[in-house]
């Protein structure tokens, strides 16, 4: 059983608030919005090198929705035949949910990408899908993790694994100038957004998912 708090949906909406907020600036192209995404490139220029870039691009690689996505579904796949069947699916769903929850938004505020790439790449840019993806899966997997390790040192190390890894993309996405500062920041918000609604959504439809489960398992023996 995943641990609640009670606020997952006020937590959820609040997320939900903030990108909202950030893809009205983005979409009016507000001088603050403006402001902080030159700020932040003028900063990655100063540390640019052909060895930072080789490896800002193979971070991309290991991010890349389609890596994050096939995580999710090992992880999923790995909680259902440990029994925690109703998990397995909550992480899934979840995943394959924020990812279309994520393409619409790209398709609503249709944010061109910035010039000068350094690796290209296609498509709107806010938010960013290798941050949403890599935020999403991050949470999902630490998230249910902790409810199920026992090791308090694991617990930490996970959670500090999680942390740098997300800062590490979000950083590599700018770098490349694949996105904005802003685009990462969007992706941020939204995953957050996305997991605190699932685990809402998770609470009211687990025991009779639990149930089903139980009673198809059953009917195989």
């Amino acid at each position: 059983m995943l641990q609640r708090t009670g606020n997952e949906t006020r937590l959820a909406w609040s997320f939900f608030g903030i990108f909202g907020i950030l893809a009205i600036l983005v979409m009016i192209n507000a001088s603050l919005i403006q402001g902080l995404d030159n700020g932040v490139f003028n900063g990655l220029t100063l540390v640019a090198s052909p060895s930072l870039t080789s490896i800002f691009t193979l971070v991309a690689t290991l991010a890349s929705p389609a890596v994050t996505l096939v995580i999710a579904l090992i992880f999923s796949i790995g909680l259902y035949v440990t029994h925690h069947q109703t998990l397995g699916l909550l992480a899934i769903s979840t995943m394959f949910g924020g990812d279309v929850v994520a393409f619409i938004m790209k398709n609503i505020v249709r944010r061109a990408r910035p010039s000068q790439q350094l690796v290209p790449d296609t498509g709107f840019s806010f938010p960013s899908g290798h941050v949403f993806g890599t935020v999403l899966l991050v949470i999902i997997v630490v998230g249910i993790s902790l409810q199920l390790l026992s090791s308090q040192s694991l617990r930490v190390g996970l959670v500090f694994f999680g942390i740098i890894w997300v800062l590490i993309v979000m950083v590599s996405r700018v770098y490349l100038r694949d996105h904005y500062a802003t685009d990462t920041l969007g992706s941020v918000f939204l995953a957050s957004g996305c997991w605190y609604q699932a685990k809402a959504w998770y609470a009211r439809w687990q025991e009779k998912a639990q149930r089903l489960l139980n009673w198809s398992l059953r009917s195989r023996r």
